[in-house]
């Protein structure tokens, strides 16, 4: 437990990290132990001391009064609110949330809370938050930071389930100014030429996916093939510029394929109608 402490840069998390770590990684190491052994009481007050001393002070000793007592500590949230009460003790008092602001010694953690609360504070009404029926939420209070902003049309393509991650993260970066890459290229068209010997039709391109269903087993296999393709491009111009390497297009094609195929049987499995079985099977996914 001491090594986690010192390990991980612990000492410079607020009270609500600590705790998270505590809660995260120190009682599951005890956790562990405690199912294959019975520990020692003097363990246990050991432990209790270590994850008491790193709440409070940042390390595993501390040589000042807490100022909580562990036993409250350690009650259920429902019994004791530990954080709202220690935060109304030391900083809010008796002053009224609503126009209080930070002392000028106060932490960074502390002064940021405040700036959340001024920006959010217009959307309450009589301790009600009036954006949502259902009480504030982190989406609903996102939704009421950023509005004026325009959809895009292309998200679907972009973060599609059937998509391998890494391309994904590929293909958003092509959705931001470097389509030349990928249409201007000759190396390519030659990759596109190579897959659409495989793929049996017209290579997909963006407008075309925006403008047909999204929901089709088709349409999904089409974007991953569309993801693993720019993927493949970035991958090869990077090694081209770092290594002076680049594939043979044919060979990147088929990389290509194979990708597309597993990705197909991994989220398809067994379940297929008819039609897109015939499809698939036309595609080599058997």
């Amino acid at each position: 437990m001491v090594a986690r402490i010192r390990g991980l840069g612990a000492k410079k998390l607020s009270y609500a990290g600590r705790v998270t770590l505590i809660n995260a990684v120190l009682n599951t190491l005890q956790n562990y132990w405690a199912q294959m052994f019975i520990i020692p009481k003097s363990i246990i007050n050991n432990i209790m001391a270590i994850c008491r001393n790193y709440l409070w002070d940042g390390s595993s000793e501390y040589h000042r009064v807490p100022m909580v007592a562990w036993d409250k500590v350690t009650l259920p949230k429902k019994e004791d609110r530990l954080w709202i009460k220690w935060v109304s003790d030391v900083y809010i008092k008796e002053q009224d949330w609503h126009c209080y602001t930070p002392p000028t010694d106060a932490t960074w953690v502390w002064k940021n809370i405040f700036k959340v609360k001024d920006k959010l504070k217009t959307g309450y009404a009589n301790g009600s938050w009036t954006v949502s029926p259902k009480g504030y939420s982190i989406r609903s209070g996102y939704d009421w930071l950023s509005p004026g902003l325009v959809p895009l049309d292309w998200p679907a393509i972009v973060w599609s389930n059937w998509n391998i991650p890494k391309h994904s993260m590929t293909t958003w970066l092509r959705m931001h100014e470097v389509e030349h890459l990928f249409t201007s290229c000759v190396y390519a068209t030659k990759v596109q030429s190579c897959l659409t010997k495989w793929y049996g039709g017209g290579f997909p391109t963006v407008t075309g996916l925006i403008a047909t269903q999204k929901d089709s087993i088709q349409w999904k296999v089409r974007v991953a093939m569309f993801n693993a393709f720019t993927y493949s491009i970035w991958y090869q111009r990077n090694n081209a510029r770092v290594n002076d390497v680049l594939m043979r297009p044919e060979l990147v094609a088929a990389r290509i394929e194979e990708d597309v195929k597993r990705r197909v049987k991994v989220k398809y499995g067994n379940v297929a109608d008819q039609p897109d079985c015939g499809w698939l099977q036309n595609m080599g996914v058997n």
